[in-house]
């Protein structure tokens, strides 16, 4: 019998030595995670810095604590090549995320079993690329970071010489304006205004009353990240002293940030700006007033002491006498004794409240904090990062158990390390569970915000765009955000491209300043010049341009009320002020006749102004007098100034009687005012 070997090239041979070569460094080379409690390179899920990994295939949905199995996991070699990838791309940082590359993994080895049923990395070419891309694009989003992720694996290969196909020069397609620059992407990644006015109506209620822990948290922080440009995870970092105060360079009072910046494993000192300066203030003083409980927790654990801790309900008793289970419960701050119990089955094992004293209940409850908080005293954990983190004793986000929840009670005496879920969570629009189909509300929804959801690194790009439209120049909010490069800093801003016209185009014409020259009465007459002033009853001639109207609009009784004979409009107008006029005058006159009432000054001042209506609307009907004609009437014409000259000065004193030379202008306007009637 023949026995038969499958053909294998040359360079087919050299790459599955590359192969096994980049996975025993991997495995056999590399120190790192080596030191992670747990951690184990034959293990179908590793237990890392950065949390649990497991190497399930595209797809593959199970609850996060469960390990997937043989079917749901990556095969063969790829799953030896994938655990040696996830090694070697961290490049020395074992803090470093992994998670673009692991998902990249899970994409490209869909893409090979799709084409060629077996996930085979030294096969991988072009169309096995193209085709994870099309996988990337039925995802709703992520697709930029996603094709970014898969185009450094195809990199790896080809500079490794795992596969010998031409891959050193392929791109991923998620790029150009349609993708990064898109006016519809850019407000994406921007707040929703409504958003940012109900967390600042929710804020502003603290100064007039009494905000819950969950408030206070949701919103305080809100506040930070307004006040200058951070990661969410950068308030784990924050102290009681990171908001400082100081004078700039102009002698001016500034508020700055100062805290260790996780991304770029420094100190950063980033200003406020002084709109924020004094809410950023308000909310350092909510959190700090609302964690000084957790804080003298945090102090009691980190000293060591072996009694318990004298929280509020702690039953005053010798440490050493045996405890009632009603005192077990008030010693675990527990609501009632069915709590308590739950809670010792968590930390036991089982139920029993009896025999308990305040020493050995204590010996248990530091055990069982120390297991919820991993880390302790840090809240995170040091090893990752270049600098030491603030004890819980000095964070500013000193958390309690169950302090944020709204439907149970804080735990006076366990602890629990803030992370960014607190907040992503709480300001994420409703969720519906895929489990129960139950509806989750969110914080704003249950303050009455339905449909509105934040990120909290929309806010980010919101300081970044604002700082841009306020003019800072590029350099400075780069340095203000404390990025690498200015590069990075683009993408961070998403102005409006019609603002940004509206701008360039007010920049390259120039505006001339006009310094207008007071106009004396010699240089400008209304009444001879110029556009004139129609109202109901006809045309104005009063000088505007010298004195205001001082006949409080009383167009009627004016002698500077030009009538254009014929009108229909202005004769309609002066009839029904007529006919208003005569109706009150007649009621009032029948009441005086009556004895009701006395005649006044009122009788007499609307019996002349009846008599003068009356003479307007005849002069209007004169078949004598040509339809158009300007007629102008003496009036009473009195005003303060006249009063007063006539007093001081009679002879100064004009009589009623006018003599006006009409216009051009006015005569047009007249003829104007006949030919729209």
């Amino acid at each position: 019998m023949t026995n038969t070997h499958p053909f294998k090239s040359k360079a087919q041979l050299e790459n599955e030595q590359q192969l096994s070569a980049y996975i025993h460094y991997a495995q056999h080379i590399s120190t790192m995670w080596r030191d992670v409690p747990g951690f184990t390179w034959e293990a179908n899920a590793w237990n890392t810095p950065r949390g649990g990994l497991r190497f399930i295939k595209h797809n593959v949905k199970i609850h996060k604590s469960a390990l997937p199995t043989e079917e749901q996991r990556f095969d063969g070699m790829y799953m030896e090549f994938a655990k040696a990838y996830i090694i070697n791309s961290r490049k020395g940082a074992s803090g470093k995320i992994f998670r673009h590359e692991y998902g990249a993994l899970q994409h490209v080895e869909a893409a090979l079993i799709q084409l060629d049923g077996v996930a085979d990395i030294t096969a991988l070419s072009t169309r096995h690329l193209d085709k994870a891309i099309e996988i990337i694009k039925k995802k709703p989003k992520g697709h930029l970071n996603a094709g970014i992720a898969i185009q450094n694996l195809a990199r790896l290969v080809a500079d490794q010489n795992i596969s010998s196909n031409s891959l050193r020069y392929w791109e991923h397609p998620f790029r150009g304006r349609e993708f990064t620059d898109s006016l519809e992407v850019r407000r994406t990644k921007l707040p929703d205004d409504e958003a940012l006015l109900s967390l600042a109506e929710i804020f502003s209620n603290g100064y007039r009353g009494e905000l819950d822990d969950e408030a206070v948290y949701v919103t305080s922080l809100t506040a930070m990240l307004l006040s200058a440009p951070m990661r969410i995870n950068d308030h784990r970092w924050f102290r009681l002293n990171t908001l400082q105060s100081g004078t700039d360079t102009e002698g001016k009072s500034q508020f700055f940030l100062h805290y260790y910046s996780t991304k770029n494993k420094k100190m950063a000192t980033k200003g406020v700006p002084a709109v924020m300066a004094g809410h950023c203030e308000e909310a350092f003083r909510r959190v700090r007033e609302m964690t000084e409980e957790g804080r003298q927790l945090a102090r009691h654990y980190e000293s060591g002491s072996t009694s318990f801790y004298p929280h509020s309900t702690v039953p005053d008793v010798p440490p050493d006498q045996i405890l009632t289970r009603d005192q077990v419960v008030q010693a675990l701050g527990r609501p009632s004794r069915k709590s308590a119990e739950n809670l010792m089955k968590i930390m036991q094992g089982v139920h029993k409240l009896a025999g308990w004293t305040l020493t050995t209940l204590w010996a248990v409850v530091r055990e069982y904090n120390l297991k919820m908080n991993p880390h302790f005293p840090y809240q995170v954990d040091p090893e990752l990062y270049g600098a030491k983190p603030p004890k819980m004793s000095e964070s500013l986000f000193c958390i309690r158990e169950s302090q944020l929840a709204e439907r149970h009670q804080t735990s006076p005496i366990f602890l629990a390390p803030v992370n960014h879920d607190y907040y992503t969570k709480r300001v994420a629009t409703d969720k519906v569970s895929s489990i129960n189909g139950k509806t989750y509300e969110s914080f704003l929804t249950r303050h009455g915000y339905r449909d509105i959801g934040l990120r909290s690194h929309q806010l980010r790009h919101f300081l970044n765009t604002a700082a841009q439209e306020a003019g800072i120049g590029i350099d400075r909010i780069t340095d203000w955000s404390t990025r690498a490069s200015v590069g990075q800093s683009r993408v961070y801003m998403h102005k409006d491209p019609d603002r940004s016209a509206r701008q360039l185009g007010d920049a390259m014409i120039p505006v001339v300043d006009v310094n207008p020259v007071p106009v004396t009465a010699a240089d400008y007459d209304i009444r001879d010049k110029g556009p004139m002033i129609t109202t109901r009853y006809g045309i104005c001639v009063h000088p505007w341009t010298i004195d205001p109207c001082q006949k409080a609009a009383d167009c009627l009784n004016c002698s500077e009320l030009v009538h254009c004979k014929g009108h229909k409009k202005s004769l309609a107008a002066v009839e029904r002020e007529r006919d208003m006029v005569a109706e009150n005058l007649g009621a009032t006159l029948k009441e005086v006749e009556a004895g009701n009432r006395p005649a006044t000054r009122w009788v007499d001042s609307h019996t002349r102004y009846l008599e003068r209506l009356n003479a307007i609307v005849a002069m209007h009907k004169d078949p004598n007098l040509p339809d158009g004609s300007p007629v102008q009437m003496a009036g009473k014409d009195f005003t303060h100034a006249k009063r007063i000259m006539a007093s001081k000065h009679p002879e100064t004193v004009a009589s009623d009687a006018f003599s006006i030379e009409y216009s051009d202008d006015l005569m047009s306007c007249l003829k104007s005012l006949m030919e729209s009637d």
